[in-house]
């Protein structure tokens, strides 16, 4: 295992190192490429972002389309102006095309994706490396505009041309001659160009990562000394309860505000801003602290740290002080003392974002957590303890299915002196403590899923029977003394519902829904509405894809581990598909962390102009104009392979689990068990890959 964590450890630190001079594919936002008659066009502006006081230069340089050559003896013409009335635009590769006018003001420019045409040109897609190209022949006064020079390299011309300020510039080109062909009236071609100063994202994330390597170092050695005060020999596990500080710290009867106070503000926060402020979702602070920052960060939480995220949660904070002022202490309904409920509200709110949108409307994500709160509420008054977070929370199961992967772990020191003692005040609570609000006992704690570090149990244990400490990840998934059918459920509808959620925002989803669209019987039903037939169809696509399918498969693999081992398996059908599907999770976390660091890294700088607008607009202060332009924290490519790294590790940590519990199963014919097993798990992750490695839509955009 030491060599497994000294691998995982190179391999992130190989993949900070990529990201930090990764930006990604494609050109700068100062950079377009287009097609003008027979050649080739690259304009550019040298230097490639804005400098105050420095004039630059804008370059164009000159290919031919069909040999790659420099095309000489070109009269090129430059003409640019600021963007006026327009938005900031995101830098895309392509630039709107100008309708033809008789002057350069006269041209307008509309700053997409992809070029319009200008007037006497075929089609867009025609204009761009293939076919016509993207021009137009008028008659231009070229007195405003500025001649660019031949350079020293060839098929490279420059002029000198005065930017004054950042921001988006429009364009025009007028090219009166091109490889020694004179055209009677010059070939115009318009666009957007965005030019802004430098971001400092490289620098932000040389500074994470040398954070990071300096966080490790110091932990690292901080955690030998610790183990050489305890006298801890090699093999031996470190209880961090046995610092005196850190014990004392959990004793404190401030312990669980210090976290739930901040958070509960943050949360309110967000509320003020989804109600009152800006309902643009890549604007609001709501959408973007929501959904963008806080639902990707808390994934990581419950893969280091388990359920932490859960004592410091606004919701159960809530219950946790209404239910000590006042409450009926009934018990959860017993039918429903599982995360049945929670697994179906989590695939409900999934699937209805994807009908609603809740992501980019900042009013709705506010009304949810009002919603959330007003039934934590509701529920603290007449139910024990966390009753919603334990059994309705959407993401309640969800968390403690992730926890299993985590290294840190509460448990008994001693099963034999839990035995012995008599009075049980981790169960019963204290003068001093509260019972557990989870409804876990020490004793028998032998799993991560629902224990959310809450230290009631540490005030409490006269015996000090209670250690924290660390372990091996994902011990959980082999290790637990038993599985339930309600957990093994939820484990395979997240690999079928992360398949689903983040092939939706793919370029190729349409034409796969279009192709399923036909084949279901909405001619019949006499459904003719487009809407309706597309969210139909979503509904079916995701309803199969996350509650039957990975089940229906995982049940035909259980069938084959059945045949592979013989008349007298250990395993009935049922109790195989539970365990194993405890092998899974690994997939469904893999891709749940692969999809939110690409929002996170790509969309999360955008919380600093939003918070600026914000702060401009409601306090008085001024923080400077904000600039939408957000570069990301991590480049494409760079993002992609920490996302390959993530499930390379993943199905590691999968294949090992399944491993683990065909052995602990069924003993000398455990690699027959395992084979089909593994064989499942490499298809699950195969499909991740495919549908990671195509371009994504933003989440606040698709």
């Amino acid at each position: 295992m030491k060599k497994i964590v000294a691998v995982i450890i190179f391999c992130l630190f190989a993949a900070g190192s990529n990201a930090i001079g990764s930006e990604g594919h494609g050109t700068s936002s100062g950079q377009q490429e287009f097609r003008i008659d027979k050649a080739k066009a690259r304009l550019s502006i040298v230097p490639e972002s804005f400098v105050s006081g420095k004039t630059p230069e804008v370059v164009i340089e000159l290919t031919d389309v069909m040999s790659g050559n420099p095309m000489l003896d070109a009269g090129i013409y430059i003409f640019l102006e600021k963007a006026s009335g327009q938005p900031p635009h995101s830098g895309h590769n392509m630039s709107d095309m100008s309708v033809a006018g008789p002057a350069p003001s006269q041209l307008s420019h509309a700053g997409h994706d992809m070029n319009a045409m200008t007037k006497g040109s075929t089609s867009s897609e025609a204009g761009l490396d293939f076919g016509e190209s993207a021009q137009s022949d008028m008659s231009v006064d070229l007195s405003t505009f500025v001649k660019a020079e031949p350079q020293q390299k060839a098929g490279s011309y420059a002029a000198v041309y005065p930017i004054l300020e950042k921001g988006d510039y429009t364009y025009t080109i007028a090219i009166t001659s091109l490889g020694g062909k004179k055209f009677k009236e010059p070939l115009v071609y318009g666009g957007t160009l965005p030019y802004h100063e430098a971001s400092k994202a490289a620098f932000y994330r040389m500074a994470a990562v040398m954070s990071l390597i300096l966080f490790c170092g110091i932990a690292a050695v901080w955690i030998i000394a610790q183990r050489k005060a305890a006298k801890i020999s090699a093999g031996q596990k470190l209880n961090i309860l046995d610092i005196p500080w850190i014990k004392k710290f959990f004793k404190s009867a401030w312990f669980q505000p210090v976290f739930q106070i901040p958070v509960l503000l943050f949360f309110i926060l967000i509320i003020i801003a989804g109600l009152f402020d800006i309902q643009q979702g890549d604007r609001n602070i709501a959408t973007i602290l929501m959904w963008t920052i806080w639902w990707a960060a808390i994934i990581f939480t419950f893969v280091f740290v388990g359920r932490v995220w859960c004592m410091m949660c606004p919701f159960g904070a809530i219950q946790d002080w209404l239910g000590r002022l006042f409450s009926l202490n009934r018990d959860f309904p017993k039918p429903v003392r599982n995360i049945w409920l929670s697994s179906f509200i989590f695939f409900g709110l999934t699937w209805w974002d994807s009908f609603s949108g809740i992501v980019n409307k900042p009013s709705l994500t506010a009304f949810l957590l009002l919603g959330f709160f007003g039934v934590a509420m509701s529920m603290s008054v007449v139910f024990k303890g966390r009753s919603f977070c334990r059994y309705v929370c959407p993401i309640g199961g969800l968390i403690g299915l992730y926890s299993m992967f985590s290294p840190v772990e509460l448990r008994n020191r001693c099963m034999d002196v839990c035995r012995e003692h008599k009075v049980k005040e981790c169960i019963k609570g204290t003068d001093k403590s509260n019972p557990c609000p989870m409804f876990v006992t020490p004793m028998t704690l032998d799993r991560n899923n629902y224990c959310n570090f809450c230290s009631e149990c540490v005030k409490s244990c006269s015996q000090d029977n209670i250690v924290i400490r660390f372990r091996s990840f994902a011990k959980d998934l082999w290790i637990s003394s038993k599985g339930y059918i309600d957990e093994a459920f939820l484990a395979l509808v997240l690999v079928g519902m992360t398949i689903i959620v983040t092939g939706e925002m793919i370029e190729p989803w349409h034409h796969w829904m279009d192709v399923v669209s036909k084949m279901l019987p909405f001619d019949t039903l006499g459904i003719t509405s487009h809407i309706i037939r597309e969210k139909a169809t979503f509904l079916v696509v995701m309803t199969t894809g996350s509650l039957f399918i990975p089940l229906l498969l995982l049940g035909l693999t259980s069938l084959i581990v059945r045949k592979t081992t013989g008349p007298d398996s250990p395993l009935g059908l049922k109790d195989a598909v539970i365990q194993f599907a405890y092998m899974f999770i690994p997939v469904g976390l893999s891709m749940h962390l692969a999809h939110n660091i690409s929002h996170m890294f790509k969309e999360g700088p955008g919380i600093i102009p939003a918070f600026q607008r914000l702060a401009n607009e409601y306090t008085g202060l001024n923080l400077g104009t904000p600039d939408w332009n957000v570069t990301p924290l991590m480049g494409n490519e760079a993002i992609f392979w920490l996302q390959m790294l993530i499930l390379a590790i993943l199905n590691i940590f999968s294949l090992y689990a399944g491993y683990r519990i065909a052995v602990r199963y069924y003993g000398d014919k455990a690699l027959r068990a395992f084979i089909p097993m593994a064989a499942l798990a490499v298809f699950f992750m195969l499909i991740n890959t495919f549908i990671l490695g195509q371009p994504m839509a933003m989440r606040h955009t698709h």
